[in-house]
């Protein structure tokens, strides 16, 4: 793994995770310390951070973390719908049976992340879950258009599922019963199940209604707290 590459990864894991905030400011040179390398890597980790929808960067101003508006949530969850709502109808007449033990896989993964109580082995499973319908609809141009907002939406989901409230046993027993209705063939309401359960990220989050520049918080760590925050090591 390159050094860009390492400094993207660890950045990405600590926004996805809620590690460092929506809005924060994001010094390329403190990170670059804590990560014991030059600038360079990191200026070109942000680069692709920002491609994958992340991070914000401001000329003259800095890099922040992303902190995405109720339209952009809502704009980036209908595309999702849009595109998993295609790959389930494909992945079903395709083979549903090798769907259900792939769901299934998932489920097991999300009940551990429940048992030990990690939201981010919840966080991980439950994108596992989705992933499999994209690959199942056998269709790699619905997978690279998912991936768009991939990212975007695993932070959001991860504040979610970090909060308050029953977000994760809602959102575990919608993920069970979206399996049952695939393995009982209930084709359309699993489709229709789907749908509301990607949708009700718009209902749960509050969410400003403002210029993104307008949304950065400019908070800044102190250089022991980005050390400890990026040294953890990769999840596997």
């Amino acid at each position: 793994m390159s050094l860009t590459q390492d400094a993207c990864e660890r950045l990405r894991e600590a926004i996805v995770s809620g590690k460092f905030e929506f809005g924060e400011r994001l010094s390329e040179e403190q990170i670059a310390r804590a990560l014991g390398m030059s600038k360079a890597p990191v200026r070109a980790a942000f680069m692709d951070l920002r491609d994958m929808g992340l991070v914000t960067i401001v000329p003259q101003a800095g890099t922040y973390v992303v902190t995405p508006s109720r339209q952009d949530v809502e704009a980036m969850s209908r595309f999702r719908a849009m595109l998993e709502r295609e790959a389930l109808e494909t992945a079903l007449a395709r083979d549903p049976d090798a769907l259900v033990h792939r769901l299934n896989g998932a489920i097991s993964q999300m009940q551990h992340a429940i048992d030990v109580g990690e939201w981010w082995l919840y966080s991980r499973a439950d994108s596992a879950y989705h992933r499999a319908i994209l690959q199942m609809a056998g269709n790699r141009y619905l997978e690279k258009a998912y991936d768009l907002t991939a990212n975007a939406l695993e932070a959001l989901r991860a504040r979610l599922q970090s909060g308050e409230g029953n977000f994760w046993s809602r959102s575990f027993a919608e993920h069970i019963e979206l399996r049952d209705l695939v393995s009982r063939r209930e084709f359309e309401a699993a489709q229709a199940l789907l749908q509301e359960h990607i949708l009700i990220i718009n209902r749960s989050l509050s969410l400003p209604e403002t210029d993104p520049q307008a949304r950065q918080k400019g908070k800044r760590r102190s250089d022991e707290e980005c050390l400890e925050i990026l040294s953890a090591p990769l999840a596997p």
